[in-house]
C-alpha cells in the first residue's frame, strides 16, 4: 500500500503566492531603474518579438467559447511567451533580453502574475521589478497593441484574494451569472460556485491556481464564507441546469442544507483534506469534468 502524497502548509502558501503581484521594495525599484528603464523601448520590442514568435506557432483554427485567437487566450499566450523567454534569456544578445538577464542576475524579480486588471478583466501578465509587462494586451480588444509595459503603480492590477472578488469580476468579465454550489456538496469546499455563461454553458469554479490554493491555505474558509455569507448565497440553480447535472453528472436531487454543507467543511478539516494530494486531485478532476 502506497503512502498518500502530502502537501505542507508551506507548499500550499507558496502556490497561493506564486502568481500574486509581489510588493515592490526599494531594491526592486533601484534595479528596475538601473537595468530596465534605460532599455524600455528595446524591452518592449523584444517582448513583442517573442509574442510574434508564439503567434506563428499557435494553431489559430482553435477557438475558445466561440472566440478566435487571440481573443480570450491570455493565459496560453503568457505561458507560451514565458517558455520562449526562459529558453532565450540565458544566451541573449538582443538589448531587451540582455537587460532582463542582467536584471535577474543582480536580484531583480521576474515572474508571471494573475489578477484583476482595472476591475474589468482577469489577466495574466509579468512583473519585472516595478514594471507590469503584458504580452497578451489584445486578448480582450484585438485592436489594442499586443504588448503593454507600465509602472505597476499605474497598471491598476489587483490581487484576487477571495471568492467575493472573484465572482464579482467573473460576472462582469464573462457576462454570466454565478450560483452557489449546493448540488455537489462534497466538492463545494474546493469549488463553491457555478458560472452560467451567456451561451448556456455551466461550469464549477474556480480551478485557477491562486484562488484554489488561497482557499486551501485558509483551510477552506474562503469557500465557506462565499457559500454562507455572499450576497448570492440564496440563489438556486435554474431548474433545467439542475436537472441536467442530476441526470448526467450525479448531482444531488435536493440541494444541500446549511447543516449538510457545514458537515462537509467539518469533515474536510478533521481529515486534513487540504494536505492530501490524491483526494484534492480527484476533486479537481471531477470538477473539470462537470
Amino acid at each position: 500500500m502506497t503512502t498518500p502524497q502530502k502537501l505542507t502548509l508551506e507548499d500550499i502558501t507558496a502556490r497561493a503566492e506564486d502568481e500574486q503581484i509581489s510588493p515592490v521594495n526599494f531594491k526592486q525599484v533601484k534595479l528596475t531603474k538601473k537595468y530596465l528603464l534605460p532599455r524600455i523601448k528595446e524591452l518592449h520590442n523584444d517582448m513583442l518579438l517573442l509574442r510574434q514568435q508564439y503567434d506563428q506557432s499557435f494553431d489559430v483554427s482553435l477557438n475558445k467559447g466561440g472566440k478566435s485567437y487571440p481573443e480570450g487566450f491570455c493565459q496560453e499566450i503568457t505561458l507560451g511567451v514565458k517558455s520562449l523567454l526562459e529558453q532565450k534569456v540565458g544566451s541573449a544578445t538582443s538589448p531587451g533580453l540582455v537587460a532582463i538577464r542582467d536584471f535577474v542576475r543582480n536580484g531583480g524579480l521576474a515572474k508571471r502574475v494573475w489578477g484583476n486588471l482595472r476591475n474589468q478583466y482577469f489577466q495574466n501578465a509579468f512583473q519585472f521589478g516595478s514594471l507590469y509587462v503584458d504580452v497578451s494586451n489584445d486578448t480582450v480588444d484585438i485592436r489594442k497593441d499586443k504588448v503593454e509595459i507600465l509602472p505597476l503603480s499605474k497598471a491598476r492590477v489587483f490581487p484576487i484574494n477571495d471568492y467575493d472578488g472573484y465572482t464579482d469580476l467573473a460576472e462582469k468579465y464573462w457576462k454570466g451569472q454565478v450560483y452557489p454550489n449546493r448540488v455537489f456538496p462534497d466538492l463545494a469546499v474546493m469549488f463553491p460556485l457555478f458560472l452560467i455563461t451567456p451561451d448556456g454553458n455551466i461550469g464549477l469554479h474556480a480551478n485557477y491556481q491562486t484562488i484554489l490554493y488561497r482557499n486551501m491555505q485558509h483551510d477552506f474558509a474562503l469557500s465557506e464564507k462565499f457559500l454562507f455569507r455572499n450576497k448570492r448565497k440564496a440563489l438556486e440553480l435554474p431548474t433545467p441546469y439542475h436537472e441536467k447535472l442530476v441526470a448526467e453528472c450525479g448531482a444531488c436531487v435536493t440541494p444541500a442544507s446549511d447543516a449538510e454543507l457545514h458537515s462537509y467543511f467539518d469533515n474536510a478539516r478533521e481529515t486534513s483534506l487540504r494536505f492530501d494530494v490524491t483526494r484534492c486531485q480527484g476533486m479537481l478532476d471531477r470538477a473539470i469534468a462537470i
